[in-house]
């Protein structure tokens, strides 16, 4: 009800129409740099999809570079979000054991990686804005960071290599998800990620505590 009367004040119909402006504009954005990818497209493509004006794009978004930024903001916020929440549910169900925390995470990180596969090709075919690159490289930083945590690895030289390759290991599976045809095919994909995964992990942690024992 709070929500309702919101939507009828002044200041809630404008940031109702806002907010629906700059979506049609992401919606129209996400189809035209799937279509044509970003060095092709314009912002007259985008705005002819989108029913809306040149202005509007600028007065969002601040032009076409801004609006292709916000597009990944969104979508690796989603990616991020479908893991994350997949891990939290693990852990309330009871499910300890770092790997298979680490494989629920993934598993959800690559079936949202399907739900959106006309994006990945978007971000990862090497015509994106400026700066674009470095960008995704902080973002692949953030990513083992993340899976350290979730697999209980400390920041050693070692523990560093191994995230880097599980992130990696996923990262490539997400492309080859993102090909699948159908979701049957994408959770094969998936499954046998998750099972090299399992591999790499099992044995680089076993191999230091057979050291130490010898």
């Amino acid at each position: 009800m709070a929500l309702e009367v919101e939507s009828q004040r002044p200041g809630g119909r404008r940031w109702a129409k806002t907010e629906e402006t700059r979506r049609q504009l992401l919606d129209a954005s996400r189809e035209v740099f799937a279509e044509k990818g970003y060095a092709v497209a314009s912002v007259s493509d985008v705005v002819a999809r989108a029913g809306s004006s040149v202005g509007s794009v600028y007065h969002h978004f601040g032009g076409k570079e801004q609006l292709y930024l916000a597009l990944w903001e969104e979508y690796v916020d989603r990616l991020a979000a479908a893991a994350a929440t997949s891990v939290a549910k693990a852990r309330k169900s009871g499910i300890e054991a770092p790997l298979d925390q680490f494989e629920a995470g993934a598993l959800a990180y690559l079936d949202a990686v399907w739900e959106d596969r006309e994006l990945l090709p978007v971000f990862y075919a090497g015509d994106g804005p400026p700066g674009f690159e470095m960008m995704r490289r902080r973002r692949n930083i953030e990513w083992i960071r993340r899976n350290l945590q979730v697999l209980g690895l400390g920041v050693s030289d070692e523990n560093q290599l191994l995230g880097a390759i599980l992130t990696a290991l996923i990262g490539e599976a997400a492309r080859m998800t993102a090909a699948c045809e159908t979701k049957r095919q994408a959770r094969r994909v998936s499954r046998h990620a998750i099972a090299l995964a399992q591999r790499l992990f099992v044995g680089e942690v076993a191999e230091p505590a057979a050291q130490v024992a010898e």
